[in-house]
C-alpha cells in the first residue's frame, strides 16, 4: 500500500469533514426554526382568540403544518449528519489501518476453530489475523459470510473467476463501497437480531387464521369511530362509546400474552430492519456490470414494490407496534382501534407474503458486504494480483510470493513452483530463518486465491485443491490428550481425507514434534511415503536433515529447498530468501548461548 491510497483517504476525510460541518450548521438552523415555529404556533393564535376563534384555529393549523414540515426537515438533516459522520469514520479507520492500526475492526475471534483443517495454523482469525486485516463488513451476516469464504473457499474455477470480476468492479468503485459501509454503520445490528428475524419469519400465523378475530379487528374500530362521531354530533349517548372501548380493551387483555410475545420477538430488531432495508436499496439502485453482481441484483429487481420497500414497510409496522410501550397510548389505541391485534395481523400478513424471501434478502446483503470487504482489500493493495485457477496447469506456481500481513517495507518475497500433483517440497533452515512464515505464506495465498481475492504476488497460478495443515497442534488437559496424541489425531484425519481420493495440498511444520528423535525420523519418513502413495502434494518444514535424503529415493517428486542464515562470530542475520538444496548452517546453540542458557554464560535480559 503506497502513499496514493493514503492520499485518497485523506482527501475523502477532508471532503466529508466539510460536508459534516455544513450538515451540522443546517441541523442547528432547523433546531432554531423548529423552536421558533412551535412558540409561534402556541402564542400567535392567542392574539386572534378574542376577536375570531376561526382565525385563531386557522393560524394554529397553518403553524402546525409549518412545524411538522420543519420536524421532517430536521430529521433529514439528522440523518445526513449521521451519514457523513459514518463516512468520516470509514476514512479515518482506513488511514489508521494503513498505519498498521486495526483496532477499529472486528478481529473475528469468535470464528477461531482449533479443529478446522487450516484456519488456526494460518492465523485466519483473531487479533492481527487475515480476517482482521480484510474485514470491513458493516453487518454481522456480512462478517459471517466473509469468514465462510475464508474457511470454506470455492471449489470450482468458474465461481472463483466470477468472484474475481465482481471484486475487481467493486474495487474500482471505492465511493460506492464507502456509501454502502456508511449506510450500514448508521444502524446497529447483532447476531441476536438476525436470529430473531429468522425465528419470526418461521413462526406460523395464528391470528390471521382466526376469522372471528379478523372480523372483529375490522368491525369494532369502525363501529367505535362511527359511534364517537355520532356522539360528537349529539345523536348517540357516550356510554355506547364507552362500551365499545371496554370491549376492545377486554379483547386486548385476553390476547395480551400472545401479542406481547410477537412484539418482543420483532421489536428488538427494528434498527436492524431499517439497516437491511437501506442496504437493499443501495444495492438495488447501483449500476453494476459484473455477472456475479448482476445476478445478486436480479433478486431485487422485481415487479411491484422492491425488497427494500417491503423491509421498510415491516419496519413501519414494528415501529407502530412500539406505541404499546406507552401506557396512555396503549390504552387509547387499543380501546379505539384494537391496536395490538391489528399490528399482529399486519405482521402476519407481511410474513405470509415474504417469509420465503427474507433469507434470500439477508443472503444478498451478506454477500455484498463480504465482497465489499474483499474489494477494499484489493483497492488498498493495487500491486496484488488475481490468481489464475487452471486444473491443467501447475499445482502452484507463484512469482514474488509474500505474506500479506507483513508490512511491504519488511516483506521478503520468494518464488515457488510445484508443477505436478503428488510432489513435496522439503524446506530446511535454521531457527527463525523463515520456514514457518513461508508455509503460512503459501497457505494463506491459496486460501485467498480460492476465495476469489487477490494475493500478494507478481504472478500466481494454481489448481483448486483442499488445504490441510498441521503446524500448531496443542495438548488438551480437558480431553486428557498429550501433544503427540493430538498431532496423531490430526494426521489421521489428513490420511483419511487422502484415502477418500480427494486432492489435498498439505502444509506440515516439523512432523511428529512430540516424540523422541529416532521415532520422529522413522515416523516422518513413513508418513511422507504414505502421503506420496495417496497422491498428496505439499510443503514440509523441518530441522530433520535426514528427510532431505528422500530427494534421491523419490526423484522428481521430492525437492529440497532451504533458508540460510549468515553467522559471523556472535552475529546472526537472515535474508529470508528461499534457495535450492539443503541448509548448511544451524543456529540453535548460538542462540542459546546468546540468551545465556548454556553453562558459563550469564542470562541476557530481553
Amino acid at each position: 500500500m503506497g502513499d496514493g491510497k493514503l492520499s485518497f483517504y485523506r482527501n475523502k476525510f477532508s471532503e466529508y469533514s466539510d460536508k459534516l460541518r455544513s450538515a451540522r450548521r443546517a441541523q442547528r438552523f432547523y433546531v432554531f426554526l423548529r423552536l421558533a415555529s412551535f412558540l409561534i404556533m402556541i402564542f400567535l393564535p392567542l392574539l386572534f382568540a378574542g376577536s375570531s376563534i376561526s382565525t385563531a384555529i386557522s393560524v394554529f393549523l397553518a403553524m402546525l403544518a409549518i412545524f411538522l414540515f420543519l420536524v421532517h426537515r430536521f430529521g433529514i438533516q439528522e440523518r445526513r449528519v449521521k451519514y457523513f459522520s459514518a463516512l468520516l469514520d470509514v476514512n479515518s479507520e482506513e488511514i489508521e489501518a494503513l498505519r498498521g492500526n486495526l483496532g477499529s475492526f472486528d478481529s473475528g475471534s469468535r470464528y477461531q476453530d482449533p479443529d478446522h483443517r487450516y484456519s488456526l495454523d494460518l492465523d485466519l482469525f483473531g487479533d492481527n489475523s487475515m480476517f482482521h486485516y480484510m474485514n470491513r463488513c458493516c453487518t454481522v451476516p456480512g462478517m459471517d459470510m466473509l469468514a465462510e469464504f475464508l474457511k470454506e473457499p470455492a471449489t470450482d474455477a468458474p465461481e472463483i473467476k466470477r468472484r474475481q470480476k465482481g471484486i475487481k468492479e467493486l474495487a474500482a468503485k471505492p465511493e460506492f463501497c464507502q456509501h454502502f459501509s456508511a449506510t450500514g454503520r448508521m444502524y446497529g445490528d447483532s447476531s441476536g437480531d438476525r436470529i430473531n428475524l429468522i425465528k419470526y419469519v418461521n413462526t406460523p400465523s395464528h391470528f390471521t387464521r382466526n376469522r372471528s378475530l379478523v372480523l372483529a379487528s375490522r368491525v369494532l374500530p369502525a363501529l367505535t369511530a362511527g359511534t364517537l362521531l355520532l356522539f360528537a354530533t349529539g345523536i348517540l349517548p357516550f356510554y355506547l362509546v364507552l362500551i365499545l372501548f371496554c370491549v376492545q380493551i377486554g379483547i386486548t387483555g385476553l390476547l395480551f400474552r400472545k401479542t406481547a410475545e410477537v412484539h418482543d420477538m420483532v421489536t428488538r430488531s427494528l434498527g436492524t430492519l431499517r439497516k437491511y432495508g437501506k442496504l437493499l436499496r443501495v444495492i438495488h439502485d447501483t449500476e453494476l456490470d459484473a455477472p456475479l453482481l448482476k445476478s445478486i441484483q436480479r433478486y431485487l429487481r422485481t415487479e411491484g414494490m422492491p425488497p427494500s420497500g417491503h423491509i421498510a414497510k415491516l419496519a413501519r409496522i414494528v415501529d407502530a407496534f412500539d406505541n404499546r410501550l406507552n401506557f396512555i397510548a396503549f390504552t387509547l389505541l387499543n380501546g379505539l382501534l384494537l391496536w395490538d391485534v391489528n399490528c399482529v395481523l399486519m405482521l402476519e400478513r407481511w410474513n405470509r407474503r415474504n417469509r420465503k424471501k427474507m433469507p434470500v434478502w439477508l443472503g444478498i446483503i451478506s454477500k455484498m458486504d463480504a465482497f465489499i470487504s474483499m474489494a477494499i482489500f484489493c483497492f488498498n493493495n493495487p500491486d496484488y494480483v488475481f490468481p489464475q485457477p487452471d486444473d491443467s496447469g501447475p499445482v502452484l506456481r507463484a512469482g514474488s510470493l509474500g505474506h500479506p500481513l507483513i508490512p511491504a517495507g519488511e516483506r521478503v518475497c520468494n518464488d515457488l513452483t510445484i508443477e505436478d500433483a503428488g510432489c513435496f517440497v522439503i524446506v530446511t533452515g535454521a531457527n527463525m530463518a523463515g520456514k514457518s512464515t513461508f508455509l503460512r505464506t503459501a497457505g494463506i495465498s491459496l486460501v485467498l486465491a480460492m476465495a476469489g481475492a487477490p494475493v500478494c504476488a507478481a504472478d500466481f497460478r494454481f489448481r483448486i485443491t483442499e488445504l490441510y495443515t498441521s503446524m500448531r497442534t496443542s495438548d488438551s488437559l480437558s480431553k486428557h490428550e498429550s501433544y503427540f496424541y493430538a498431532e496423531l489425531k490430526r494426521l489421521r484425519h489428513l490420511i483419511e481425507t487422502l484415502a477418500g481420493g480427494r486432492q489435498v495440498f498439505v502444509l506440515l511444520d516439523e512432523i511428529l514434534k512430540g516424540t523422541n528423535t529416532t521415532d520422529k525420523q522413522k515416523g516422518s519418513v513413513a508418513l511422507l511415503g504414505r502421503m506420496l502413495g495417496l497422491g498428496a502434494t505439499g510443503i514440509i518444514a523441518t530441522h530433520d536433515l535426514s528427510l532431505t535424503s528422500l530427494e534421491n529415493e523419490y526423484p522428481g517428486r521430492i525437492m529440497n529447498r532451504c533458508f540460510e542464515v549468515d553467522i559471523d562470530g556472535d552475529r546472526i542475520s537472515f535474508d529470508y530468501r528461499l534457495r535450492d538444496g539443503v541448509t548448511r548452517k544451524m543456529n540453535a546453540l548460538l542462540l542459546m548461548e546468546q540468551m545465556g542458557l548454556l553453562p558459563g554464560k550469564e542470562l541476557r535480559p530481553e
